[in-house]
């Protein structure tokens, strides 16, 4: 590599900024934990230069006395005395210092000792000098590229986060009009959706949750209806000054009387620290604000105290209002295009708002949940299986009665644990759930993740599918979701809705501020007039999502009474439903009841349908009362005449551009690279939808040949066709490398010294073999399987091995297709028995089940030297990171004498990892 660079990367050092004087988690200036840590990896730089000049120098006069020694032997004993006179530890596990000492001198007397042995001797050892000297290049580019990345932020980056003075304030140069036009025409409609009041009919609203839950307010004298209890679940949220003391008389506990019913849910540093990383999590927090707050979490000192300041704000709650006010407002970029608008509040109140909203959206989902399992929320499958079938099959079959192993409950199952109200958390304090993210990894993290979820949606609608079609000949699949519906849900909505479920006056009137706040774009300067939001929710907060989710409650069990006791499958205002035609339109009808009474809007460019049928000779029209519209996923089209998901690749297209100009836009390698790795490797994998059994092979096929074309495209005119010789390039044009830079240390992990560039390819090749060929041969093989057990059960009953006396004066019903003479007891015909195969069939579970599951993704063989490695320094072992090994690590071996491109206690990994932290800001 040429152009080493052994300077000193900022060598004078980073100056530790001052500490905010006001409230310990508001600062704007970098946190001492971020100062501290450049101030590490500035001494670690300066630490390496030493090394590396050093060694240079001691590298240079060995091979000066090399070269003027007389004789092969004496050369390499030039050699071995340089290795000990400086220090120098031989690293390949083949080349003993000690043992070679020996040989040489064994060489002055043996002559068997070959002159080509010796000459192999030096090759070693100065290649052993010529790696460290490799190791100590490339930890420096390392170092220099961390340093550009901290002194080159992205635009994006620097535009939100604004200059400030030092009382913390917005100063006049913060001020920025400049935008894409997209973003202008995006504020635009979000401006006349949040500072318009929507009115809504409170009564008409009133009327129809009455109608809808009226079932379950019946009266009953002893047990109160599930509604009931449900009301008086909201009572006690916050509320437990009825556990501490005796309960007052009626009437006696007044609307506003806050102190009795706060003071007992009070904060703990635990708590808090949940909160925080709450707040972390959720992303509404970004630059030295966010590394603030992560600091505090380090600070137990800080935390007491902030424990005992927040204790008292949940006190007075009463008289809480937004402060500082206005609140300035923020527009990020999102990877689909849309821009989300995000307030940038006082970081003490941003943990107090999370507390509350974590605290009544667990209550919410608890209730929610109580109320799904009191009997109200029915559970009816299509062609459910009557009495009189029951009996036959049951008599019939011995192990019937007590076979509960089937579709039916496993779909019951996974609405209730997977679906159900799965934007709120269940219990303690969970991770805030951002369901709008898209350029986050859906393979990592809880199995419950957003991006896993949605992932799992997109397998269970394909699995459906395949089923439906086998079993019923047809399926059909309807989808939407509401039109801006964060901005637009109308604040007379949300409170109708909570005061039906019996929400007490107080909170009322606490959430009506937080929904009403005042606010003002930051792009508009210091003059800009402040605004109150009249309708929708702030972005990023889990109050906001509790509120909704209260809301969109109502969607769920409208649909599920409406149809007689299907459920519609959401991940908050996304909309799918599937089934029998006729049952389908309902769920339609009862979504645009809903959105009419509620004042919502369905979106239009998100909402269809699609029938699927196993014979395309019987393929009919969709029925009128539907929406028309293709169903989409991520970008995946459903195409109905094949039943198969397919890549829009002029969708693709266009996210090709844009990751063009997002790149282009980055002003550091690594930032580069980090911006590569969300949309190659997370974004774009994600909305292809990750392989699974129920796509089949030929969906590895279709994002192996995707992929291609992407990298294919991004870079035609740039002299290169890949992204490592585009890196090159960049490396070359910046810091003077040559052409020798090798593939691994792009790919290596930031550990090892490399850039952790990701390959999306892998996991489409490593879960290639596993992947089914035809995935509706799963299905096939579970209606072999029902029809061998069928054969095994005549054949017993035939032969006379089974046959169970029946009460006389209890006949056994007749099949409605039986013909058979009065006094004949045929077996039942393979028609009847599998008539009904959602509930009586463990074979079709098991398919149902295994096509919604995951390939695996195959480990490569790995030899022991690299295993070895790999857990001498503590590396991942997934079957990504064996492949990249795998793939790249001969050549890296073979140059630096291992895995590790440079002395991993020399490296800045640890500012790496807080750099890396901060979510990608794309630019706007």
């Amino acid at each position: 590599m040429r152009g080493r660079g052994r300077g000193r990367g900022g060598r004078g050092g980073f100056s530790p900024a001052p500490r905010n004087t006001q409230h310990p988690t508001d600062s704007k200036i970098a946190t001492p934990a971020l100062s501290t840590l450049h101030h590490v990896t500035d001494r670690k730089l300066s630490k390496l230069a030493d090394h590396h000049d050093k060694f240079e120098a001691d590298k240079k006069e060995i091979l000066a006395k090399f070269v003027s020694a007389s004789d092969d032997q004496s050369k390499v004993e030039a050699l071995l005395d340089g290795f000990e006179q400086y220090g120098i530890t031989a690293k390949h596990p083949e080349l003993s210092i000690s043992n070679l000492k020996r040989f040489v001198h064994q060489a002055k007397h043996d002559p068997s000792v070959s002159a080509s042995l010796l000459t192999d001797w030096q090759s070693k050892l100065k290649h052993e000098l010529d790696v460290t000297s490799v190791k100590y290049e490339y930890a420096a580019l390392f170092g220099k590229l961390v340093i550009e990345w901290i002194k080159n932020p992205n635009p994006a980056i620097s535009t939100v986060d604004n200059d400030v003075d030092s009382e913390g304030t917005e100063t006049p140069e913060s001020f920025d009009p400049v935008g894409r036009k997209e973003m202008h025409e995006q504020r635009k409609e979000w401006e006349n959706y949040a500072f318009n009041e929507r009115n809504v009919d409170q009564e008409k609203i009133d009327g129809y949750l009455n109608e809808i839950f009226g079932t379950t307010l019946q009266a009953k004298k002893v047990t109160k209806t599930p509604l009931q209890h449900l009301r008086d679940s909201m009572k006690r949220v916050m509320d437990f000054k009825s556990d501490l003391q005796p309960a007052k008389p009626k009437n006696t506990l007044h609307d506003n009387d806050w102190e009795a019913t706060i003071t007992a849910h009070r904060l703990t540093v635990d708590t808090l620290k949940s909160c925080i990383r709450g707040v972390l999590q959720s992303d509404l927090l970004v630059g030295a604000k966010r590394e603030a707050l992560a600091d505090l979490e380090n600070q137990p000192a800080v935390l007491k105290e902030l424990v005992d300041v927040l204790n008292m704000d949940l006190e007075g709650l009463d008289k809480w209002e937004w402060d500082p006010s206005p609140i300035s407002l923020h527009m990020r970029r999102q990877l689909n295009g849309k821009y989300r608008v995000y307030m940038d509040e006082e970081t003490h109140q941003a943990i107090l708002l999370h507390f509350v909203g974590m605290t009544w959206a667990v209550a919410f989902k608890q209730a929610f949940t109580t109320f799904y399992h009191s009997g109200a929320w029915l559970q009816s499958p299509y062609r459910s299986m009557n009495k009189k079938a029951r009996q036959r099959r049951e008599y019939f079959d011995r192990g019937s009665k007590n076979n509960h192993y089937n579709v039916r409950n496993l779909r019951r199952e996974s609405y209730q644990n997977d679906y159900f109200m799965t934007q709120l958390p269940s219990s303690g304090f969970e991770e805030h759930r951002d369901y709008a993210a898209e350029d986050q990894d859906a393979s990592s993290g809880s199995s419950k993740s957003p991006l896993a979820t949605k992932q799992a949606m997109l397998r269970l609608v394909t699995s459906e599918l395949l089923l439906n079609t086998k079993v019923y000949d047809e399926f059909l699949v309807l989808q939407s979701d509401f039109k801006w519906f964060g901005p637009s849900l109308p604040h007379d909505t949300i409170f109708a809705v909570l005061k039906f479920f019996g929400v007490p006056g107080k909170w009322l009137r606490f959430f009506k501020k937080f929904l009403e706040a005042p606010v003002v774009f930051a792009q508009d300067g210091p003059d800009a007039e402040a605004k109150v939001r009249k309708c929708g929710i702030p972005m990023s907060h889990i109050l906001s999502d509790a509120l909704s989710e209260v809301v969109l409650f109502c969607l769920d069990f409208a649909v599920n009474k409406r149809t007689g006791g299907a459920n519609i499958h959401r991940f908050h205002d996304d909309l799918w439903f599937w089934g029998q035609e006729s049952t389908c339109i309902q769920a339609w009808n009862a979504m645009q009841e809903f959105s009419n009474v509620m004042g919502l809007q369905l979106n239009e460019e998100k909402t269809g349908a699609a029938l699927v049928v196993a014979d395309n000779s019987k393929a009919r029209p969709l029925s009128t009362s539907l929406p028309t519209g293709p169903i989409k996923w991520g970008f995946l089209k459903l195409d109905a005449s094949s039943g198969r998901w397919v890549i829009d690749r002029a969708q693709v297209d266009e996210h090709i551009e844009e990751l063009r100009r997002q790149l282009a836009a980055c002003r550091s390698i690594m930032a580069w690279v980090q911006a590569w790795n969300s949309y190659m490797s997370r974004f774009f994998s994600t909305n292809f939808g990750r392989p699974a059994n129920c796509f089949g092979r030929q969906h590895n096929d279709m994002i192996i040949e995707t992929y291609e074309h992407i990298q294919r495209s991004l870079f035609h005119g740039t002299n290169t066709t890949n992204v490592t010789d585009y890196l090159r390039r960049m490396l070359k044009e910046k810091f003077g490398t040559d052409d020798s830079v090798p593939d691994g240390f792009f790919y290596f992990p930031f550990e090892t010294g490399g850039l952790g560039l990701q390959n999306p390819l892998v996991n489409a090749f490593a879960t290639y073999r596993k992947s089914f060929r035809d995935p509706g041969q799963r299905i096939d093989r579970a209606s072999e399987d029902e029809q061998t057990d069928y054969d095994n059960l005549k054949e017993s009953w035939d032969s006379g091995d089974y046959r169970p006396k029946r009460n006389n004066h209890s006949p056994l019903p007749k099949d409605e297709s039986e013909t058979d003479a009065e006094g004949d007891e045929p077996f039942m015909s393979f028609e009847e028995f599998t008539r009904y195969r959602e509930e009586t069939s463990a074979h079709l579970r098991d398919a149902y089940s295994n096509l919604q599951e995951c390939p695996p993704e195959e480990q490569v063989e790995t030899p022991p030297e690299i295993l070895a490695a790999l857990r001498e320094r503590s590396l991942e072992e997934t079957p990504y990171w064996l492949w990249i090994y795998n793939l790249y690590g001969g050549d890296i071996t073979k140059r630096f004498g291992g895995l590790q491109f440079g002395e991993r206690d020399l490296l800045p990994v640890g500012l790496v990892d807080v750099l890396r932290s901060e979510k990608v800001r794309w630019e706007g």
